[in-house]
């Protein structure tokens, strides 16, 4: 498949079509992740800044508050990583903190330098960001329920409402309609409201949610990243479904017998 520059991966689906006359038909159907530009990723971290700071408002303890909770009891993080952790952290909150103090200003406002930092702190977060990750991956317990993983899981979806495109004619169009988040999640609402009837654009989705997953976590950003990925997901859920389909087969065999026996007796 050909690859452009303005997506991050693109890749086929095969759609199962139920004709009047009782046949099926397969149709292929292309889908894309977008590549976000500058501006998208600027409003994607703003966007995680302000779920990190609605959940911190409403009680859940920021990842500092348990850095602090670990240093002061021992914890089960030594001391080397305790402070190699909070280095992180204070990196990334001062990072976050210059990027939205230029960030506040209209662009137009903005003078070269801030524009050309826009861009570096950027990169840098997400240098910090995937160091932490890594670092919480073995901490998993204690980590998922800081503000911050809970604005994290915020903010993959924001950018699945965003990145996932599909082809229509000759061009691509966003899957989810709307201009703001909001108004793409109403639309994916309704998808989820009637699963029989957008059973394909759904099982899209949980294809498109997993590889958002990996390019947000920095698992995968080049096209042959992606492509790794997405053979693996499609090779675990075709052994699922086919796993799923013995069951049932199974379960029809043993109800037939089960009425047999009540038929025989």
């Amino acid at each position: 498949m050909e690859k452009s520059s303005k997506w991050l991966y693109e890749f086929e689906a095969k759609h199962l079509i139920k004709k009047d006359d009782g046949t099926q038909e397969t149709i292929l159907k292309k889908f894309a992740i977008l590549k976000p530009n500058r501006r998208l990723r600027e409003d994607g971290e703003l966007f995680y800044a302000a779920e990190t700071s609605k959940f911190a408002k409403a009680g859940v303890l920021p990842k500092a508050a348990w850095s602090t909770i670990l240093s002061n009891g021992g914890g089960i993080i030594s001391e080397q990583d305790r402070e190699l952790y909070g280095n992180l952290l204070l990196k990334f909150r001062d990072l976050s903190f210059e990027l939205q103090s230029i960030l506040i200003k209209g662009e137009a406002d903005r003078t070269e330098t801030e524009k050309k930092r826009v861009d570096d702190i950027i990169s840098e977060l997400d240098g910090v960001r995937n160091e932490i990750q890594s670092f919480e991956s073995s901490q998993i317990a204690i980590f998922e329920n800081t503000a911050e993983a809970k604005a994290r899981n915020r903010a993959i979806l924001w950018w699945i409402m965003f990145l996932s495109y599909k082809k229509e004619g000759d061009s691509y169009a966003p899957i989810f309609s709307g201009e703001t988040y909001q108004d793409k999640l109403v639309d994916y609402d309704k998808f989820e409201e009637d699963e029989v009837a957008h059973e394909f654009i759904l099982s899209v989705t949980r294809r498109m949610t997993y590889l958002v997953t990996l390019w947000f976590l920095g698992k995968a950003e080049k096209h042959d990243e992606f492509e790794y990925f997405d053979k693996n997901y499609l090779k675990e859920n075709i052994e699922k479904v086919e796993e799923e389909k013995k069951e049932i087969k199974m379960e029809k065999e043993i109800e037939e017998i089960k009425i047999e026996e009540i038929k025989s007796e």
